[in-house]
């Protein structure tokens, strides 16, 4: 069975699609933070474009220490497409990333789909939204190596 990636599909207009100049600009923002609540459990952070929300994001993310990481939810909004009082699931199984993809879990989804709660957005849909995609780049830099 081959594995569902849902594209980076704002890379290249809302942040860099290019990695190094990418993994640069996480950095510098990253380095321009104190570290003052950490480990955080949970985060707020922005969903705009990175011109416009990149130094807010990296304080949020600054806060994370990846030692202590063993599972991450993210949650965003619906900007293009009602949901009636659901929430949504992608149907990938990676999210790419200019830097590395991120692999979803499934199983954790399999848990989430038998509550009835959730409806499972299809890959166009997905791709459409930007919400979440924002979050990805900065989760790959937080979590590498």
């Amino acid at each position: 069975m081959s594995s569902v990636v849902r594209r980076a599909s704002h890379a290249g207009s809302w942040y860099s699609s290019d990695r190094t100049k990418l993994n640069n600009q996480l950095q510098k923002w990253l380095s321009e933070v104190t570290v003052d609540r950490q480990p955080a459990r949970a985060i707020i952070s922005p969903h705009a474009g990175y011109d416009y929300s990149g130094p807010c994001a990296a304080f949020a993310y600054k806060q994370i220490d990846p030692r202590h990481i063993k599972r991450i939810f993210v949650l965003g909004p619906a900007h293009y497409m009602s949901l009636r009082g659901k929430c949504a699931l992608s149907t990938a199984d990676y999210f790419e990333t200019p830097l590395y993809s991120l692999s979803i879990g499934r199983d954790v989804y399999r848990d989430l789909e038998k509550t009835g709660e959730f409806v499972s957005l299809t890959l166009d849909k997905d791709e459409e939204e930007h919400s979440i995609e924002m979050q990805m780049p900065y989760i790959a830099k937080m979590m590498e190596g």
